[in-house]
């Protein structure tokens, strides 16, 4: 499992679905990989947990957004996900599949929220400045399974 460490005398919190916090000195274990040095904090261990079945999460991807340039990702098939993505060092434009409304992302909006796969499939990113993106793609099931 990849263990973080908050080393700093403030408290570091990724606005992930779970609002995760360290508090300074606090060390935590997760399943997943958080974009750590963006939060201040120390990787103790970078081994990640691994299921001995099919892993249910597929894991952070970071990219990086250009200054006027599209950018695409595209979004894992499970019948439903859960989408995480944060974007610390600036504001972007995220638009969801074909939607023609963009959503806010940046330091202070992150988004989180559950779509079928279809109504979603891909997400564009738009940016004033280069900035890096960190998406969390989890499939959804009503069990939680």
């Amino acid at each position: 499992m990849p263990t973080y460490k908050n080393e700093t005398d403030k408290r570091s919190t990724f606005p992930d679905k779970n609002c995760l916090e360290w508090a300074p000195g606090q060390t935590r274990a997760l399943e997943y990989f958080v974009p750590h040095e963006e939060l201040g904090l120390t990787m103790i261990d970078e081994r990640p947990w691994v299921l001995r079945n099919n892993p249910r999460g597929f894991g952070y991807e970071t990219l990086e957004v250009k200054r006027g340039q599209k950018t695409v990702y595209r979004v894992p098939y499970s019948m439903t996900v859960e989408l995480s993505v944060l974007s610390p060092e600036g504001d972007v434009a995220m638009t969801v599949g074909d939607s023609l409304i963009p959503i806010t992302v940046g330091p202070k909006q992150f988004h989180v929220s559950r779509y079928p796969w279809d109504m979603v499939g891909y997400l564009t990113f738009e940016t004033e400045n280069t900035v890096r993106v960190h998406i969390k793609v989890e499939p959804f099931t009503e069990r939680g399974q």
